[in-house]
């Protein structure tokens, strides 16, 4: 599937990459929910569903199209500590960006969503921190999954992450700068788990119910489009995974907990896997 990579990233300018990965969302999002009024699923407040149905993929769309400040930091500091800066400086911005904008969408929110919970309760980040036990059960039983990707040559081309700095020169990055660097990478998972399992699961499903983890799966599976195949499979029945455990337990911490590991479980795995390649040649 190339439609990020091969069609939408290389539209000319950032507005016209808002309303086409707009669109695409949209149409991913916005499908089961109209499935869902042609099979006469109960919705409580349909005008703000609709609105706010409208609303996020236009969020997503901003958080992936947001840019310039790469530009603006390379001015500050030109050459490599720049490039290194930007890019550890990137993702954290793009959480920021997402929060704020879900922030002003919840003050909009009729009372009757917000029930005194607060923003953060309303997003799956209340104080009260399930049992990690069923959640380390689970990113254990990806290792062998993580294991068996790392063997193919797409997931390789794709992953460590951390080859994106391997242009510090002359001896790569040290310890501290992959590091930061892998902290900041973390960053953006939070940002997927407070908007997919947060915003589109949790807030949602106080209009719909357990009804908002199927939209939230297609939609979280249309941003894995351009990236190695099993991956983008395995997003939508991870999405689906999460959003019932969002759902029901109305908390993203175990999200954000199997996410994050994954993620730089993946990134140990294609680092071990490329480095024994080099040492077979």
């Amino acid at each position: 599937m190339g439609i990020e990579p091969k069609w939408l990233h290389n539209l000319p300018n950032r507005p016209t990459k808002f309303i086409g990965y707009y669109l695409l969302y949209l149409t991913a999002f916005a499908i089961p929910y109209l499935l869902y009024y042609l099979l006469a699923v109960p919705v409580n407040n349909s005008t703000v569903i609709i609105i706010l149905i409208l609303l996020a993929p236009a969020v997503f769309a901003i958080k992936v199209t947001a840019g310039g400040w790469k530009e603006l930091i390379q001015g500050w500091h030109p050459g490599h500590k720049g490039w290194y800066l930007s890019i550890i400086a990137d993702w954290p911005l793009r959480l920021l960006i997402t929060v704020s904008l879900l922030f002003i969408i919840y003050s909009f929110l009729p009372p009757s969503a917000n029930k005194g919970s607060g923003f953060l309760n309303a997003h799956g980040l209340s104080d009260s921190i399930p049992s990690w036990g069923a959640y380390v059960l689970l990113l254990a039983l990806m290792v062998p999954l993580v294991a068996f990707a790392a063997t193919q040559s797409d997931f390789l081309n794709t992953y460590p992450k951390l080859r994106n700095i391997s242009f510090l020169a002359p001896a790569g990055p040290s310890w501290w700068q992959k590091l930061l660097y892998e902290i900041s990478y973390g960053s953006d998972f939070f940002t997927i788990e407070i908007f997919f399992r947060g915003f589109l699961v949790v807030l949602f499903s106080r209009y719909v119910g357990p009804a908002a983890i199927l939209p939230m799966a297609v939609f979280y599976c249309s941003i894995h489009f351009g990236k190695p195949l099993l991956e983008c499979i395995s997003s939508y029945f991870g999405g689906m995974i999460l959003g019932i455990i969002a759902c029901y337990s109305h908390s993203i911490w175990g999200g954000i907990l199997i996410h994050l590991g994954l993620a730089w479980m993946m990134e140990i795995a294609a680092t071990v896997a490329i480095t024994l390649r080099h040492h077979e040649y």
